[in-house]
């Protein structure tokens, strides 16, 4: 897969989850949720390596208005919808599941509390991609999603963070 965006400068979560999509990018994604979207880069690449419809959500404006920026910058603005949410409560990210795809690119705190939400809007046989995992919390994360019946089916790092690919 070869980035026609910059990917210089991000942080070191965000190239966990780029890897993990990579790595992904045989998969066949059409509908797909990036909660926490931040500056949109994750969406966009999502958008363009499958062709997908995407959800992007965030629930700072200012994270809003950046990746409102970067979607426009790469013509996406007709696979990609913006949507201010604090995490799942806005009733169109239930509408439009299930989700073939939800990344998750947040601390673990937040990845623990959505967990419950995150496994109700992912499809049967879904994929989801956790990171923004300190490594001191990577061990509580692994224990509520494998309770919750995922998969881990990659897991990387790069010091301290840690990322998972998980199957539902």
């Amino acid at each position: 897969m070869t980035l026609a965006i910059e990917t210089e400068g991000l942080h070191p979560s965000s190239g966990l989850c780029l890897e993990a999509m990579q790595w992904l990018e045989r998969q066949d994604f059409r509908h797909v949720l990036d909660m926490g979207c931040g500056n949109g880069i994750l969406s966009v690449v999502a958008a363009t390596v499958w062709d997908a419809g995407v959800l992007a959500v965030d629930i700072s404006e200012k994270a809003i208005g950046d990746a409102g920026r970067n979607i426009t910058a790469h013509g996406l603005e007709q696979r990609i919808t913006l949507l201010r949410s604090d995490g799942f409560s806005h009733p169109l990210i239930g509408e439009r599941a299930p989700y073939d795809l939800i990344l998750c690119n947040m601390l673990a705190e937040f990845t623990v509390e959505m967990a419950p939400q995150v496994k109700s809007h992912l499809a049967e046989g879904g994929v989801c991609i956790l990171a923004g995992i300190l490594a001191w919390k990577a061990g509580a994360v692994e224990t509520l999603y494998n309770g919750l019946g995922f998969e881990i089916i990659k897991q990387t790092s790069n010091s301290p963070w840690q990322a998972y690919v998980l199957r539902h």
